[in-house]
């Protein structure tokens, strides 16, 4: 194989792999919406929240994020919702470590961390965000629920 055939499947593997790159980029972060009905069951998830297992839900909507020990893009994904579950008597903010509970993963299709699902007030999955939610994503959610 010549240098110049070498040269030119080096540059279209590198081309290959910056559009496959701009693809994933461009889809994370955005929401889903989910018609499969499925309910969360808190129990289940065992979430402890300012010392009290969380046995209810109690805002309009209600961001669940699932994160792992070594996911890079979970802390500020939390900081973010938890800042909006400050300001918004409307929202909660839950938080779901997955690293030990493949369980989890099996079962609400976790196929990257963090993946946030979006709850109506009964439980209910409304829509769901793979990789580190957009501000504008979030505000979209939120506004999707008439708050």
């Amino acid at each position: 194989m010549s240098f110049e055939v070498k040269i030119g499947l080096l540059v279209a593997l590198v081309a290959l792999a910056a559009i496959v790159g701009l693809i994933w980029k461009a889809r994370t972060g955005r929401a889903k919406q989910v018609d499969s009905g499925d309910r969360i069951d808190l129990a289940e998830l065992g979430i402890v929240k300012d010392g009290k297992a969380v046995t209810a839900l109690t805002t309009r909507v209600t961001f669940l994020q699932f994160s792992t020990d070594f996911c890079t893009f979970c802390g500020p994904t939390a900081k973010m919702l938890q800042t909006l579950e400050k300001s918004d008597p409307n929202v909660t903010h839950l938080e779901v470590n997955v690293t030990e509970r493949l369980d989890l993963v099996k079962k609400y299709n976790i196929l990257q961390t963090p993946t946030t699902l979006v709850l109506d007030q009964q439980g209910n999955i409304q829509s769901r965000i793979g990789g580190a939610p957009k501000a504008h994503t979030l505000v979209t959610e939120i506004g999707n629920f008439d708050i």
